[in-house]
């Protein structure tokens, strides 16, 4: 639409307030007039720019085009606004959107041009805040801004979720509300930092909840600066790395576990192989007396078994880590296989002067069991209570039926358990000893393969203890045969 009369006081005005870049010029392309939004689009003051071309406010590869529009208002054609580059006074390229119309006099005459330009970056801007602002919303991180005190600014929904405090709740209070008291001095440091205009490297720290419940966290801090570049506040990222923490210690703790379980395999192995290449190279040698073959023979027998046995669970172990291990149950009595474990230990509980008193019910109680893998566990159960008795102590086993489930409760009047290590008994590799100060022998493998062989019969292990020097109980219970 052909503009007349730009002189108007009015049309003016409105030209001065405009957002849009809005310039005029003459037919061969010198600047006239400059309002301010034109000013701050290309950096241009008035007194630079006006009685200059143009041309000056395009690309090179722009002007080619431009002049041959220029040629086309001329000649009275229509025009539609495009996009293309402006050029600013710094050299800088920024996206535009431009309509030129034609100034005409009452006479018709083309007498110069009017430019309207939009600074495309401004919407795309507008368009980029609101994906930001989505994006820190949706953040599994909690984002937080705050002023150059410490106070709140903005908390996003990660925040309210991380620390327990609503937006409302946060926005304008002091940032030392999530910090425990003992660990101020960080915010004052990551204060002083940002005043700097330093970023703040993640580092590991805790934070406190609104529930007094503490998190551990990674923080990243960064200055905020205003378009002058001058440090107006901070922004937080804070994950939570709870998990990650527990992760990494586990981890350790199982490296430290394997580490303690090699050592103790380790001297498992190489104390009955000792024995054994030992008495063999004495019979090999002949100067043995036949009292004395007799004892080498037993001696080599008790620890061959025992080498038996060692390995036995390092393969039942890894029979369970490669999901191998498999159960074949049929119908029998549980008494029969704890009578049978019994016998086994007898030997054991009368030399060491720790009796084993069995309690039986008067009637089967018959479940669905591995009798093989089942006599393993109780073997081992009763064992262990023999092995952790003092000398005058007693073993007892009892037998009953209880709620459509078989039971087996063994007490023992041994060491005990203390209320830390109760919660780790099943846990292949643990043992409640170090390996220096260890007096019982094994691998800490027998009560990981007890659960996990009553678990394969749906059933279930529990350990009771009161304490050091108080004795301990197991049961195992394990469902009745319909």
């Amino acid at each position: 639409m052909p503009i007349s009369h730009f002189a108007d006081p009015r049309l003016a005005a409105i030209v001065d307030s405009s957002d849009d870049a809005i310039i005029t010029h003459g037919l061969d392309g010198t600047i006239e007039t400059w309002n301010p939004t034109a000013a701050r689009l290309f950096g241009y003051r008035p007194d630079e720019i006006v009685g200059r071309s143009v041309l000056l406010l395009l690309p090179p590869e722009a002007r080619n085009r431009d002049a041959d529009v220029i040629q086309r208002l001329k000649q009275n054609q229509v025009v539609e606004h495009r996009e293309t580059h402006g050029l600013t006074r710094d050299g800088a390229i920024v996206a535009i959107s431009m309509s030129i119309v034609p100034v005409i006099t009452p006479h018709n005459d083309v007498v110069g041009f009017v430019r309207l330009m939009r600074d495309l970056s401004a919407p795309r801007s507008a368009h980029d805040t609101l994906q930001l602002a989505a994006i820190v919303d949706s953040s599994e991180d909690a984002i937080i801004s705050k002023d150059l005190n410490g106070s709140v600014q903005t908390w996003n929904k990660a925040a309210e979720r991380m620390f327990g405090y609503t937006a409302g709740e946060m926005i304008g209070q002091s940032i030392t509300r999530i910090i425990p008291e003992e660990r101020l001095s960080e915010e004052e440091t990551v204060l002083s930092r940002v005043r700097a205009g330093l970023r703040v490297e993640p580092f590991e720290t805790v934070r406190q909840r609104k529930d007094g419940s503490r998190v551990e966290v990674s923080l990243a801090v960064s200055p905020i600066r205003a378009p002058s570049g001058t440090v107006v506040g901070a922004s937080k990222i804070a994950r939570d790395i709870t998990v990650t923490r527990l992760l990494t210690r586990e981890a350790e703790e199982a490296n430290r576990v394997k580490d303690e379980f090699l050592a103790t395999l380790s001297h498992e192995l190489r104390t009955p192989l000792n024995a054994v290449l030992g008495y063999t190279r004495m019979l090999r040698s002949g100067n043995l007396s036949a009292d004395r073959q007799e004892r080498a023979v037993d001696v080599i027998e008790r620890n061959a078994a025992l080498l038996h046995q060692l390995v036995s669970d390092v393969l039942d172990v890894s029979g369970i880590v490669t999901g191998k291990m498999r159960v074949s149950p049929v119908t029998c009595d549980l008494s029969t296989i704890v009578q049978a474990a019994c016998d086994s230990v007898q030997p054991t509980s009368e030399a060491k002067g720790v009796p084993i008193a069995v309690h039986t019910p008067a009637q089967p109680v018959l479940v669905r069991c591995d009798t093989d893998r089942m006599q393993q566990v109780f073997w081992n159960l009763i064992a262990n209570a023999v092995k952790f008795t003092p000398r005058g102590g007693q073993v007892s086993v009892t037998i009953d039926a209880i709620d459509e489930t078989g039971r087996v409760t063994i007490s023992d009047s041994g060491i005990g358990i203390t209320r830390d290590a109760l919660p780790h008994v099943f846990q292949r590799f643990w043992q409640g000893e170090s390996v220096n100060s260890r007096q019982t022998g094994g691998l800490g493998l027998g009560l990981a393969l007890a659960r996990h062989f009553v678990e394969l019969h749906a059933g279930t292990i529990t350990a009771e203890s009161r304490g050091s020097g108080s004795g301990a109980t197991f049961i195992v219970r394990l469902p009745l045969k319909p």
